[in-house]
């Protein structure tokens, strides 16, 4: 029996970059900004109809008055249950997609600095520019980013990769031995 047939996740160590997947920790960070968001405003209204049904409950319904008839309902404690319930899951799906997409964010990063000294030797950091002070700047599959060399120099440079092998091509520096 082979071994490739025990294990169907090898992979191919031929190519000397890790591919990238560009779309995910952005797609997921917005996602998980979204679902954090509505369920935070799920929470907050299930707060605001809790005190309110307390309100009434107590006889200082002045308060709340020309509000709608909800709240007079016999199941409406168990409805701001349930809408405590989605908007706890909905943050709770928020925070997952930020954290998740942070940390993916962050493996990319690694990758993308660890494909471009892979291919350039002379290139010891590489840091992407930012946008707004969190975005990093791209264009397509073109990276703009710092880059530090062995002996100190730094760089603008744009960093064009390939997002299925992950291969690098610094873009317009002779140094590098740069196309374009």
């Amino acid at each position: 029996m082979q071994i490739a047939a025990l294990r169907p996740g090898i992979i191919d160590n031929r190519s000397m970059f890790e591919p990238l997947n560009l779309q995910t920790p952005p797609l997921v960070i917005g996602l998980g900004l979204v679902f954090a968001v509505i369920g935070a405003a799920v929470l907050a209204h299930a707060a605001w109809r809790r005190r309110r049904l307390q309100a009434w409950a107590s006889g200082e319904a002045e308060h709340f008055e020309g509000t709608d008839s909800r709240g007079e309902r016999p199941d409406a404690p168990l409805d701001v249950r349930v809408e405590i319930i989605a908007g706890l899951a909905a943050l709770l799906l928020g925070t997952a997609g930020l954290i998740y997409g942070i940390g993916a964010q962050a493996q990319l990063d690694n990758m993308l600095e660890s494909n471009t000294i892979a291919k350039y030797p002379q290139v010891q950091k590489v840091e992407p520019q930012k946008v707004r002070g969190y975005m990093q700047k791209w264009r397509g599959n073109l990276l703009e980013a710092e880059v530090t060399t062995v002996d100190g120099e730094r760089f603008h440079v744009g960093i064009r990769f390939d997002p299925e092998t992950g291969e690098p091509t610094i873009q317009d520096h002779s140094e590098f031995g740069g196309q374009e």
